[in-house]
C-alpha cells in the first residue's frame, strides 16, 4: 500500500508523543497547516498502512490518536519511513499517484471530491482531470465507467462483476509491486503470508487456509499468479457479501456451467466459505466463482482431459438412467412428469463432480443400501451403464445413493396415485352445474382425481375404461351401466355420506386388485391434440365478440326470466321461440339456480349458434323465488356440433372463472360491461396457454 506524504507527516508527529501523551487532531492539523477534515480523510490510509507493517495504532474518541509502541520499536519505525519508496516523491511520479488514485475510487464507498484528491496528492485540478483521463481507459477495460459529476463527485458505474473483476486485477498488481516481481513466482514460498490490507485480515487468512485444503484434498494446481488471483477475488467477493452486495446475474446459465468439472470446484469452495463465513446460499456466486476457476489452471498436466469442454445432453442422459433403472425394477417411469425433471438438476452437478473427481458425503448411504436394497441396485446398474455410454467416471456409492432417493420418490407418488380415486363430473350439457360441482368436490375432497367434466349424453363407457376412470359423479339419473353416483351441484348432508361410502368401496377393491408392474405410458402427441388447441383459440376469438347484456323490465317469475332471456340472442320470432324450448326444457331437467352467483344459468346446445355465446341479463327489481333471491340470469348457448369439444369446455371455464375470480363477477353484478369483458379476456387466454403448455409438454415427453 502506499503511503501518502501527508499521511507520513502524520506518522511521524505520532512518533514524537509518548504512548501516554494522545495528539489530538487539532495539533496535528495546526503542524501541518491543513484544516481537520484533511487530518480526518488521511486517518483511514495511516491506520491501514501501520497495520500492514505490524504497528498498532489506537484512535480514541474524545481523547486523541496513539501510537501504542514503546520506543525502540518507534525508532524502527522511523527507520523504515526513512528508507520507505512510497512517499510524496513517490507521488509525484504520475505511475504512482495513478494507482493511488485507482485505489481510491475503487474502494471508495461514495462519491469522492475532486478537492480531496489534489488536496492529498498535493497536484492541481489540472493534474488530476488528466490522470483520471488516462484512468478512464483502464476502468473501461473492467466495463467500469468512471463518473465525474459537478457538485456530487468522482465515481465509478458498473456491475457487481466488472468491481469485482478491476478490484482482483488491481490488487494483484499492488502486491505485485510489493514484492518486485511481475510473475509472482517469488510467492511460493509466502503463500500462508500474504496479506491484502484493502480486506480484513481474518478474512484473507481463513481464505488462504481454505484454498490451500482445496488445492490438497482435491488435487489441484494453481500457479504461484492463478493462487494470488484467487485468493484476491474469493477474499474481495467474502468481504463484499459480507457488506449486502450479491453478483445478480453471473452471465451464463447454470445448465451450461453445472457439467463443467470446474462447476464441482466452485462448489466446493463455495460451502467451505458458507460454513466459514455464515454465508447465505446464492447461486449466482458459485456460478460466476465457476467461470472465475476456468480461466484459472487449476488442473494438473495429468488432468488436462478434464479442461476439454464436451456436450451433454442431460435430459437424455436423464432418461437414460430412468430407462435403465425401469427396465431393472420391472416399473413404468413414463408417467412420472416429476422425475426427469428432479433427476436431471441433481445429474448435472453430479456430472461437473465425477469429472473432477471431488467426493461428496452420503450420510443415509447406510440407511438407503439397507432400506432400498432392490432400487439401490437398480441404480448401481443404471449408473454403470452410463458410465460405460457416456465416457464418465464410476459413480461413487455415495452418488449412487442419492439418485436413489429420487427412484425411491417416484416409486411413492405412483404408490399414492394407485390409492387416488379417478372421476369425471357429468350434468345434463357439461358446462353448468358440473363446474359448480367440481369446486366443490375439490374443496371437500382435495386428494379426488377430478379428469374433467362431460354432458350426460355424451358417456362413452369403453373409452372412460380406457383412462382407467373409478367412477362418474352426476348432477342427474344417468342411464348407463358404467359405476355412477347422483349428487346435488352444492353437496348436502346426504351427499358426502353417499360418496364417503362410494370411495371406501373403491379403495377397497383397488387395494385387492392386482396391479400390473407398470403403468400405461402418457398418450403421444396426436392430430387431434393439435386440432383442439387450434379450436379452442378460434372459439375464444368468437366468444369474445359474442357477449352481451340486457336488463330486465320487472319481472314476475322464472318463466317470465326464461321467456326474456330467450331474446337475448335470438334475431327473429322464430328463432326466439327455439332459443324459449331450448333453455326451458334444460330448466325442467334440473334446477338452473345458481346460489354463489343469485342467478340462474340457462344454458343449452344449439343448432341456431355456430359459436359459444355468453349473455347476462339484470334483475331490477331483483325476483325471489322459494326464499331465494335472483339478480340475474346467464345465458350460454353452444353450438350442436362440437366435434373438438372446445366450445363446452369454454362455457365451463367461464363458470369456473366467475367462481374463483372475485373481481370477475364484481364486475358482471356491477353491471361494468366493459370491465367484464377486458377481464373475462384474461382469463380465457390464460385457460388458452394453460392448454397449449399442456400440448406443448406432451412433445417433450
Amino acid at each position: 500500500m502506499l503511503l501518502t506524504q501527508r499521511a507520513e507527516d502524520i506518522i511521524r508527529i505520532l512518533i514524537r508523543f509518548p504512548q501516554d501523551n494522545p495528539v489530538t487532531t487539532a495539533i496535528l492539523s495546526e503542524e501541518l497547516n491543513v484544516s481537520s477534515r484533511s487530518i480526518q480523510r488521511e486517518l483511514p490510509g495511516v491506520e491501514q498502512w501501520l497495520a500492514s507493517e505490524g504497528y498498532r495504532f489506537v484512535r480514541k474518541r474524545s481523547v486523541g490518536l496513539i501510537l501504542d509502541e514503546p520506543d525502540s520499536r518507534r525508532q524502527e519505525l522511523l527507520a523504515l519511513l526513512n528508507s520507505n519508496k512510497s512517499t510524496a516523491a513517490a507521488t509525484d511520479d504520475r505511475r504512482d499517484r495513478q494507482m493511488i488514485l485507482r485505489h481510491e475510487i475503487l474502494f471508495a464507498a461514495e462519491p469522492v471530491k475532486s478537492y480531496y484528491f489534489t488536496e492529498k496528492l498535493g497536484i492541481s485540478d489540472g493534474t488530476l482531470t488528466s490522470d483520471l483521463n488516462q484512468l478512464e481507459s483502464w476502468f473501461e477495460k473492467y466495463h467500469l465507467h468512471l463518473i465525474r459529476r459537478q457538485g456530487l463527485g468522482i465515481f465509478l458505474k458498473g456491475s457487481e462483476i466488472s468491481r469485482r473483476q478491476a478490484v482482483t486485477s488491481h490488487i494483484c498488481s499492488q502486491l505485485g509491486r510489493q514484492n518486485n516481481s511481475a510473475s509472482m513466482q517469488s510467492l511460493d514460498f509466502s503463500r500462508q503470508s500474504i496479506r491484502i490490507s484493502e480486506i480484513p485480515e481474518q478474512i484473507t487468512a481463513s481464505v488462504t487456509e481454505i484454498l490451500t485444503d482445496g488445492e490438497k484434498t482435491l488435487s489441484l494446481r494453481l500457479s504461484d499468479n492463478g493462487y494470488l488471483h484467487l485468493l484476491a477475488y474469493v477474499s474481495y467477493s467474502v468481504h463484499r457479501i459480507q457488506q449486502g452486495f450479491i453478483i445478480e446475474d453471473a452471465g451464463i446459465s447454470a445448465a451450461d456451467l453445472s457439467v463443467e468439472p470446474e462447476f464441482a470446484v466452485a462448489e466446493y469452495l463455495m460451502r467451505q466459505l458458507r460454513n466459514q463465513f455464515r454465508l447465505p446460499i446464492i447461486e449466482t456466486e458459485t456460478e460466476y466463482l465457476t467461470v472465475f476457476l476456468t480461466g484459472v489452471r487449476i488442473w494438473p498436466a495429468s488432468r488436462r482431459d478434464l479442461t476439454t469442454k464436451r456436450d451433454f445432453d442431460i435430459h437424455q442422459l436423464t432418461l437414460s438412467v430412468i430407462k435403465i433403472v425401469g427396465d431393472n425394477l420391472g416399473v413404468d417411469f413414463s408417467d412420472d412428469p416429476k422425475l426427469p425433471s428432479e433427476l436431471g438438476t441433481h445429474i448435472q452437478p453430479t456430472i461437473g463432480r465425477l469429472r473432477a473427481g471431488i467426493p461428496i458425503e452420503n450420510p443415509l448411504l447406510k440407511d438407503f443400501r439397507t432400506n432400498y436394497e432392490t432400487i439401490y441396485h437398480a441404480c448401481e446398474e443404471g449408473c454403470s451403464s452410463l458410465s460405460d455410454m457416456y465416457g464418465l467416471p464410476p459413480f461413487p456409492a455415495a452418488e449412487i445413493g442419492f439418485i436413489t432417493i429420487y427412484f425411491v420418490m417416484a416409486l411413492d407418488r405412483k404408490a399414492k396415485l394407485n390409492r387416488r380415486i379417478a372421476a369425471i363430473i357429468v350434468c345434463p350439457t357439461g358446462i353448468g352445474s358440473s363446474r359448480l360441482l367440481a369446486e366443490n368436490l375439490k374443496k371437500e375432497y382435495p386428494d379426488l382425481d377430478i379428469r374433467g367434466t362431460k354432458s350426460a349424453f355424451d358417456i362413452d363407457p369403453e373409452k372412460l375404461s380406457s383412462e382407467h376412470i373409478d367412477l362418474i359423479i352426476s348432477t342427474v339419473k344417468l342411464d348407463t351401466s358404467y359405476r355412477w353416483i347422483k349428487v346435488g351441484p352444492i353437496l348436502a348432508k346426504q351427499d358426502k355420506m353417499l360418496l364417503n361410502s362410494k370411495f371406501k368401496l373403491i379403495l377397497s377393491q383397488k387395494q385387492h386388485r392386482e396391479q400390473a408392474p407398470g403403468s400405461i405410458p402418457a398418450a403421444p402427441l396426436t392430430r387431434h391434440d393439435v386440432e383442439y388447441i387450434s379450436s379452442l383459440g378460434n372459439e375464444i376469438y368468437h366468444l369474445l365478440k359474442n357477449i352481451r347484456f340486457g336488463r330486465a323490465p320487472v319481472l314476475q317469475n322464472r318463466e317470465d326470466i326464461i321467456v326474456h332471456a330467450a331474446s337475448l340472442f335470438a334475431d327473429t320470432p322464430e328463432t326466439e321461440q327455439h332459443f324459449y324450448e331450448i333453455i326451458k326444457k334444460r330448466d325442467l331437467l334440473a334446477d338452473t339456480y345458481m346460489k354463489p352467483f343469485h342467478a340462474l344459468f340457462l344454458h343449452g346446445r344449439n343448432p341456431y349458434v355456430a359459436h359459444p355465446c355468453f349473455g347476462y341479463i339484470h334483475m331490477e327489481p331483483p325476483v325471489y323465488e322459494n326464499g331465494r333471491i335472483i339478480l340475474g340470469a346467464m345465458i350460454s348457448f353452444i353450438p350442436e356440433e362440437d366435434p373438438n369439444k372446445t366450445a363446452a369446455s369454454l362455457a365451463s371455464e367461464i363458470i369456473g372463472a366467475l367462481l374463483e375470480e372475485p373481481d370477475l363477477l364484481a364486475a358482471l353484478r356491477n353491471a361494468d360491461d366493459e370491465l367484464f369483458i377486458r377481464l373475462l379476456e384474461v382469463s380465457l387466454l390464460k385457460y388458452y396457454k394453460s392448454c397449449a403448455a399442456a400440448v406443448l409438454d406432451l412433445t417433450n415427453k
